[in-house]
């Protein structure tokens, strides 16, 4: 899988992403997937997780008034996801752990409902990051809970990897290794 640089590849991803994740889903029996609690994450909070973390950066994106980023850099792919591996390694576990117990499957919900979820999500970040220029992405920066402050095509690119590794790791653990 090649990594995204401008805003045309990082919303291709994007897309793909949302189609790999919604086919792995859509394959999967309810009962693999409605396993686990707040704090041992089954897969569907993994896919609840990815949909809350879209909407977050979604509402930033849209938002008039992001500050300026400090230098008006950004760091590439690989760059960053070494940054935010170093980051989350160093993160206190107790604030990884009471950040999980946010995300909470509501009883009765379905496969149908958590994939459609997640892809309004996906589909209103797309439409939010498509709005702003290639070189804008480098000058406005929004938070990230463990990096601090990033550029807005860091928080894209990141949102990129965090998909990647969310069903790098359900495939892994549902023994749906590709």
């Amino acid at each position: 899988m090649s990594h995204p640089t401008n805003k045309a590849e990082i919303l291709a991803a994007l897309e793909s992403n949302l189609e790999a994740i919604e086919s792995f889903f859509t394959m999967q029996p309810d009962n693999a997937l409605f396993t686990g609690d707040p704090e041992h994450w089954g897969p569907a909070h993994h896919l609840h997780h990815l949909t809350l973390t879209s909407r977050a950066i979604t509402r930033g994106l849209r938002k008039n008034d992001l500050p300026p980023h400090s230098d008006g850099r950004s760091r590439g792919y690989g760059e960053l996801i070494g940054a935010a591996a170093t980051a989350l390694r160093s993160a206190p576990k107790d604030a990884l752990l009471e950040r999980g117990k946010a995300v909470v499957i509501e009883p009765g919900t379905t496969t149908a409902v958590l994939v459609a979820d997640y892809r309004a999500a996906s589909a209103d970040l797309r439409a939010a990051a498509a709005g702003w220029s290639d070189d804008d992405l480098d000058r406005r920066a929004l938070p990230h809970p463990y990096l601090g402050a990033l550029t807005v095509r860091e928080m894209l690119l990141f949102c990129v990897f965090h998909e990647r590794h969310h069903l790098k790791q359900l495939r892994h653990r549902l023994g749906n290794v590709s």
